[in-house]
């Protein structure tokens, strides 16, 4: 598995795979690191909000640094101009 695309597609097997299983028991806590983790990405989007600097009529460098902060937490999305 040193394909890092091959890996990409067993670990979103996988956490879709957890998920789902988590839903069914009524998730139960997560471990510290994985909390951190996912709070770490929520900040970095507010932070990314809150910067005025990228205040734009249409948003567009705001929504830009958003889909960027996704791809590098390893979580994807369209880009605006692409929907």
């Amino acid at each position: 598995m040193n394909d890092p695309n091959v890996k990409q597609i067993y670990a979103k097997a996988l956490g879709d795979l957890v998920l789902s299983y988590l839903e069914t028991q009524g998730f139960p806590p997560f471990p510290h690191t994985v909390e951190t983790r996912a709070l770490e990405t929520i900040s970095k989007i507010k932070t990314i909000l809150d910067d005025q600097t990228l205040d734009d009529s249409d948003c567009y460098g705001r929504i830009e640094a958003i889909v960027e902060e996704f791809y590098s937490s390893g979580l994807y999305t369209f880009r605006h101009d692409w929907g």
